[in-house]
């Protein structure tokens, strides 16, 4: 098989997490008495850091979007980190790389805790060989991408391949040097410019077509 090592984003790669996250958004605003954004623009924070997104649709300062992440982490941690589902085939696609003899990692912009839970919440923790987030260091998506290689001691880059549904994850696996398969099904990819210059060997635009794509990638 030509790739052995799949790294999965989390949000809207594994699981659907939007249900939670959407409404810990609407909970921040009720809290800091915030004027609510418009429904189209909470799924911004579906995929990229907290920072950027309260900053980007609040205008927010550094101070006013620390208080927001702040709290927009403990909520979710309390309320909201459960409420989402599995995407269909997902468990089947990570039986059949662990059958297969492949590793499975996930590299995802979470804090560390909140994705661990995430994880044990909807059932997947167990399935992975290895687990980087993301910290108040702010790491980006290359460096949880080289994070994994390195506690899995993985040297060949090219048996490498990161899965997500967002241009952090395509851009970290270009600077990485590994190949990307971005998941349009997932919400970060409008339309066919946003893959513009992402290092693609193919496009999921349902969760069957990622468990086709693995299960032939497996085979070949």
């Amino acid at each position: 098989m030509r790739y052995k090592l799949f790294i999965f984003d989390l949000d809207g790669t594994l699981v659907d997490t939007s249900p939670g996250i959407m409404e810990t958004v609407r909970q921040v605003e009720k809290s800091l008495n915030i004027p609510p954004i418009p429904e189209e623009q909470l799924r911004g924070f579906i995929g990229p850091p907290l920072e950027d997104s309260f900053q980007r649709y609040y205008g927010a300062g550094p101070e006013e979007v620390k208080r927001m992440v702040d709290l927009f982490r403990s909520r979710y941690r309390a309320e909201g980190v459960g409420n989402g589902i599995v995407y269909p085939g997902i468990p089947e696609t990570l039986d059949a790389i662990a059958a297969a003899g492949g590793v499975s990692a996930v590299a995802t912009l979470k804090h560390e805790s909140v994705a661990q839970l995430a994880l044990e919440k909807f059932g997947l923790f167990h399935r992975f060989a290895a687990l980087a987030a993301g910290s108040d260091a702010h790491p980006s998506k290359a460096d949880l991408i080289r994070q994994v290689m390195k506690e899995l001691d993985w040297t060949d880059r090219s048996t490498v391949l990161m899965l997500g549904d967002s241009r952090y994850d395509g851009a970290g696996a270009l600077e990485a040097g590994v190949d990307f398969v971005p998941l349009t099904y997932g919400f970060g990819f409008p339309d066919p410019e946003s893959l513009s210059g992402l290092p693609t060997v193919f496009t999921a635009e349902r969760p069957e077509d990622l468990v086709r794509f693995v299960k032939e990638s497996l085979e070949g």
